[in-house]
This record gives structure tokens, C-alpha cells and sequence, in this order.
């Protein structure tokens, strides 16, 4: 993945192990990866670790209520892309690609 994109993970900044950058004003998050397996790998994390989801797949996590299972996308498909603006200043979302990919409920 080029040095000029980034991936957000949709977790809250504070529990996200990604690194800080700066990025468009409407994002909540300055917080991305590198690629999307550690965006995946962050999700995962919080999801096991802070949320207390049990995991019974590689992409499967189960709710500690038992309520429906929640499937991650595919490790190399998930996150939000953002790339570099052409003020070079900050990061913003790649309008082709970039969207909600992650979470299936």
C-alpha cells in the first residue's frame, strides 16, 4: 500500500492501536493503519478485548448477551480508505472506494 493512503478501522480513538494522523474535519477519529489487516486486526481486538465478544471464527465474533453473530469483512477488504489531499495538509476519503466495509450484522 502506497505512504499517500491510510485505513480507518472504525474503532473509538481511544481503544485504536493505529497510528495518528491528521484528517479531514469530519472525521471523529485522527487514528488509521497502515493496511487493512491491521484496520481488521484492531477491530477484532476490541471487539474480544473492551466489547467481551467471544470469538468462534476467524472472522465470527459471538455477543456476551447471545444475541446474532457479528461477521467481519474480509481481512484484506476491510476498513474506510483515506488518501493524501492535494494540499497535502491531510488525509480524506477516496471517493471511489471508500465506504462503511466491515461490519456484517
Amino acid at each position: 500500500m502506497s505512504s499517500q493512503q491510510r485505513i480507518i478501522c472504525g474503532v473509538p480513538k481511544e481503544h485504536c492501536t493505529g497510528g495518528h494522523l491528521q484528517t479531514d474535519q469530519v472525521f471523529t477519529t485522527n487514528k488509521a493503519h497502515s493496511n487493512h489487516v491491521d484496520a481488521f486486526n484492531c477491530m477484532a481486538r476490541y471487539l474480544v478485548k473492551v466489547l467481551k465478544y467471544t470469538r468462534i471464527g476467524s472472522r465470527d465474533f459471538a455477543p456476551p448477551d447471545g444475541g446474532p453473530v457479528r461477521t467481519l469483512t474480509k481481512k484484506m477488504r476491510y476498513g474506510g480508505l483515506l488518501v493524501y489531499g492535494k494540499e497535502h495538509t491531510r488525509f480524506m476519503p477516496e471517493k471511489r472506494r471508500a465506504g462503511n466495509r466491515g461490519v456484517i450484522t
